[in-house]
């Protein structure tokens, strides 16, 4: 983990030397090094690493942005600076209202949208570095756009708070007031772990329409995903904050199909603890893992090899002289006594000795079953070949 967050702020500061070597602004070095990572299939694994630092870079950010500012000037030229920072809100606003109606927003959203974002970006700032090391703009010029850009920054709270006490009251007050349409609950599933068990989870519920988010650690298996334009997290899914990424809170559904014993139990009691209403799906490795993930509350389980040998077994049968119906009953019987036993052998598991005892009452009663079966069907037989009354 530490080793990919090296590698990813390496990348950043190599693209960003290269950048100030052939002439450019390191800064933009920086940003579209931050682009390539944004649209990779690792962003959600470089983002919840990076969300420690994030209050700390924002903070030496506007830092920064603070102190690039020019006071005296600001002073000088503030009729030019206060008029170009109006020009740019109004600009920016009446563009973004547009787009928010072209692309039929709600009212609500729309005016939210349009004062949300009316104010300059960061993006300003690396051009502007950009024009200064090109001489594009006059060193007076660059420093009245960066105050315009920085005061028009500092008018965004000021615009969130007219729109919330202003804006969205009338909203709220208004006689035609927009309902909300229905809008049918998203079909959300997670799948930790898409290899060779998880895959065929994942196929079964897509073609029934479910939407999956998907967790995997293989970088192979990620970029494979990617082509057939699924949504994929690189990373840990024992991670809570990669967990929380990938919409576990809005989920309805979470299949752990990895194939490590210890992290399935990890990532069953962390979405227990964080998400007590996401239902789960464990993959169970063998026997005595199962009874662990009873044990911490894990309801649906699936042994990974029992019901594919469980078939096997019932073609062994039909392979040795019994006939297709006898081998599917038996098959049968064995299952539901199994799911019977893991319940019963579970509250023991544990203890040697009564566990021991349990098991070896558990085999007695399967044989018995089994026998008892099988003169039932004899006598069902016997009774279909006698002559009728």
């Amino acid at each position: 983990r530490e080793l990919f967050t090296v590698f990813a702020l390496f990348l950043v500061i190599v693209i960003a030397v290269i950048m100030q070597k052939i002439g450019l602004s390191p800064a933009l070095g920086t940003f579209l090094a931050g682009v390539v990572l944004a649209e990779s299939e690792f962003r959600h694994e470089l983002e919840v690493d990076i969300e420690p630092f994030k209050g700390l870079l924002l903070g030496l950010f506007f830092i920064t942005v603070g102190a690039s500012i020019d006071f005296p000037l600001l002073f000088e030229e503030l009729g030019l600076v206060t008029l170009l920072v109006l020009s740019l809100i109004v600009i920016k606003a009446a563009v973004l209202f547009f787009l928010g109606t072209l692309f039929k927003m709600a009212k609500k959203q729309k005016l939210l949208f349009t004062l949300a974002l009316a104010q300059g970006g960061e993006f300003a700032f690396v051009l502007l570095s950009l024009t200064s090391t090109l001489h594009i703009l006059t060193p007076e010029q660059n420093k009245i756009t960066t105050l315009v850009v920085a005061i028009s920054m500092l008018m965004a709270p000021v615009l969130l708070i007219f729109y919330e006490k202003v804006l969205d009251k009338e909203q709220e007050d208004a006689s035609e007031f927009d309902k909300p349409e229905d809008i049918e609950a998203t079909k959300s599933v997670i799948i930790a772990g898409y290899g060779r068990f998880g895959q065929i989870i994942g196929r079964l519920l897509s073609s029934q329409g479910y939407h999956l988010s998907i967790l995997d650690h293989s970088p192979s298996q990620i970029e494979l995903l990617k082509r057939f334009g699924n949504k994929v997290f690189y990373g840990d899914a024992a991670r809570g904050d990669l967990l929380a990424a990938s919409g576990a809170k809005e989920a309805q559904l979470l299949v752990i199909a990895i194939d490590d014993a210890d992290k399935i139990i990890e990532i069953a009691q962390l979405a227990q603890k964080h998400y007590p209403n996401l239902q789960i799906v464990a993959r169970a490795i063998d026997r005595h893992h199962a009874y662990e993930l009873m044990r911490i509350g894990v309801k649906t389980l699936r042994r990974e090899t029992f019901e594919s040998a469980l078939s096997l077994g019932v073609s062994a049968l039909e392979l040795l002289g019994n006939s297709p119906e006898s081998a599917k009953r038996a098959g049968k019987l064995f299952f539901e006594h199994d799911k019977e036993s893991m319940h019963v052998l579970s509250e023991v598991w544990g203890d040697d000795h009564s566990y021991g005892v349990a098991v070896k009452q558990r085999m007695e009663l399967l044989k018995q079953v089994l026998v008892s079966d099988e003169e039932e069907q004899d006598k069902i037989q016997t009774c279909q070949k006698s002559p009728e009354a």
